[in-house]
């Protein structure tokens, strides 16, 4: 049935050639295994389709030869035993009713042909777009999965470009080339098959002919294919960098009159990544060039051949005409295998990155609702944790956090203040000691209902594009935000006499990251989010450090009468902050020096400058 597409992977991202023919076949049985079940099945149905199409080809070939026979010699189906036959069957008795009947069936044929295939490349292009968009999905899922370690050592934006572009280029690069190479290779092996059949030295010569030109083309060109597809993943990576990264620091490199000069530094990568591009589909496209041109010789070349086997003008006709009509089928087909080959092995670069990713992936599980046993403390005992091998940022933590009470962390920047709640938060795994919950270890099974208890408040919140409300019910669709949850958890923040006062209320838009909303607003809106699911454990990570005096001090009383119903845990910018705790506890140098009521560790604190 001819070949049919597996799947890719590809050159290093360092710009080298890229891995060997073994290694690339390797990369595409890689991503098929990588597709879900039901889209190798889709797959598998698709090669079969291409049987079809390949079939329906050769017919469609094959019908003109009795046509042009007939239209150069009328009276061939008396002489000719196969058109004597075929009029026969038709019950046709004189000849150009014949003529009139082949013609109509060769042209049935050829618009047969066309539909079946317009069809399979609809079929072919919806598939490769779906399975685009699933690997997309899956690999935003999978990212979303990793821990905030993971984070910490990758890039925003090449994740960003792995999740939107890399993908992108899978579809159009990869999975389309495929199916399209594929296609067109079953469609021209069947209608060379049949040429041989039917005249073989000449298929030969010209099939031979015409095959080695692409295939010389192609081994002149591979390896500069390679070495421009591992610069457009380069260069690609550096496009989306110094976007994001102008666009976040816009307000102040506008301040300081350097937006221009940092947002020039798009044009390096961008203009190299032009360049791959163009330069890799012109490579795709040089062999038609050459092929029009040597088109006309092989018509001369069919003219000779019959003149060598004695043919007269009326028996030249048949096979001038069928094979002008194969080369008008096959030599479109031809190409269209060389630029496909040629975009595998361009795009081949970035599968990698993709297949890698998706390595160990797991299926997702909706999150229950249920909460984790939390009645007395919680508890780390030896806790330790390092972002780099040999750097410890926390070692030897022994902490005890009783149930319903408020502690509040302080330490110097750097100190490991954030790692211990990030440690507390499950967002990061302990890598010596353990975390008790009630005595029960915290760990992948029992951390989703742990989460489920807690409320977190980031120092710097980031907002959606959205209403007040989707920003306070973060992740929710709008249908199943809770109106009444949300003024709760507004009022207890502070915010809802400045919403009320907003145009449309909890309905207003804050703009791109709370634009609209002043820096003390954003914050509360982060923490009326925390507070949104009624949370046991309410972490505080500076989260007031953006409030004036006044606001501060109004959230913090309305987080005072949480007090005793609550476990909350702060790490505090304002040591003032901290008087209603029930202990704080100082980090230095990832350890606890010192613990105490506040009436004791602030005053010491403030006498030794902390």
């Amino acid at each position: 049935m001819g070949p049919c597409p597996a799947a890719a992977r590809g050159p290093g991202r360092n710009g080298s050639p890229g891995p060997r023919t073994g290694d690339r076949l390797r990369t595409l049985l890689d991503l098929l295994r990588v597709m879900r079940p039901r889209d190798r099945s889709r797959l598998a149905w698709l090669c079969a389709g291409l049987g079809l199409a390949a079939l329906l080809e050769v017919v469609g070939v094959a019908s003109v030869l009795p046509f042009l026979t007939l239209v150069g010699d009328p009276g061939a189906a008396t002489r000719l035993p196969m058109l004597a036959t075929l009029r026969d069957a038709l019950g046709l008795t004189d000849d150009r009713s014949f003529l009139l009947a082949t013609g109509l069936a060769a042209l049935g044929a050829i618009l047969l042909t066309s539909v079946v295939n317009a069809g399979l490349a609809f079929a072919q292009l919806l598939f490769s777009h779906l399975v685009g968009y699933d690997f997309a999905r899956r690999l935003l899922a999978r990212y979303v999965d990793r821990e905030r370690l993971f984070f910490a050592r990758a890039n925003s934006a090449e994740l960003a470009k792995n999740v939107l572009s890399e993908t992108d280029r899978l579809v159009l690069g990869v999975l389309t080339p495929a199916l399209v190479m594929a296609g067109r290779s079953t469609s021209a092996l069947a209608v060379v098959g049949f040429l041989v059949v039917y005249q073989p030295r000449l298929a030969l010569i010209l099939g031979g002919g015409f095959g080695s030109l692409y295939v010389a083309i192609y081994l002149f060109a591979r390896a500069r294919l390679a070495r421009l597809g591992a610069r457009a993943v380069s260069d690609n990576e550096g496009r989306f960098r110094v976007v994001q990264e102008t666009l976040g620091a816009l307000t102040e490199l506008k301040l300081y009159g350097r937006a221009e000069t940092f947002a020039a530094s798009f044009d390096a990568p961008g203009r190299s990544y032009a360049r791959a591009m163009s330069d890799s589909l012109l490579t795709g496209q040089l062999p038609r060039f050459v092929i029009e041109a040597l088109a006309f010789g092989g018509v001369i070349a069919v003219v000779l051949f019959a003149l060598t086997q004695g043919l007269d003008t009326a028996g030249m006709l048949p096979l001038l005409g069928l094979f002008a009509f194969a080369g008008y089928r096959m030599l479109p087909a031809f190409q269209n295998i060389f630029t496909s080959v040629s975009q595998l092995r361009f795009h081949l670069a970035g599968v990698r990155l993709i297949v890698d990713a998706l390595e160990g992936e797991r299926t997702p599980v909706p999150r229950s609702t249920e909460r984790l046993p939390f009645a007395r403390e919680i508890r780390l005992e030896g806790v330790g944790f390092d972002y780099e091998p040999g750097r410890p940022t926390l070692q030897g933590i022994d902490l005890v956090i009783p149930a319903h009470t408020t502690i509040g962390l302080v330490g110097r920047t750097g100190s490991g203040k954030s790692t211990l709640v990030g440690l507390i938060l499950g967002i990061l795994t302990p890598m010596q000691g353990r975390i008790l919950i009630d005595d029960r270890a915290l760990d992948a099974d029992s951390l989703p209902a742990w989460q489920n208890r807690i409320g977190y408040v980031p120092q710097d919140v980031f907002l959606i594009d959205g209403t007040v409300a989707e920003n306070i019910a973060l992740g929710l669709p709008a249908e199943r935000i809770d109106s009444a949850a949300v003024e709760r958890a507004a009022r207890l923040a502070g915010l809802h006499e400045v919403v009320a006062a907003l145009p449309e209320g909890y309905r207003t838009g804050v703009g791109e990251r709370g634009a609209r909303l002043s820096g003390g607003q954003r914050q509360r809106v982060g923490i009326a989010r925390a507070l949104y699911h009624d949370p046991d454990v309410i972490v505080f990570d500076e989260a007031t450090s953006a409030l004036d005096g006044e606001t501060e001090a109004a959230v913090m009383g309305a987080l005072g009468a949480l007090a005793g119903t609550r476990t909350i845990i702060m790490i505090a910018h304002r040591l003032s902050s901290l008087r209603r705790a029930d202990m704080v506890h100082v980090v230095e140098a990832g350890r606890i020096t010192l613990s105490g009521p506040p009436a004791q560790v602030i005053p010491e604190l403030a006498e030794s400058g902390s």
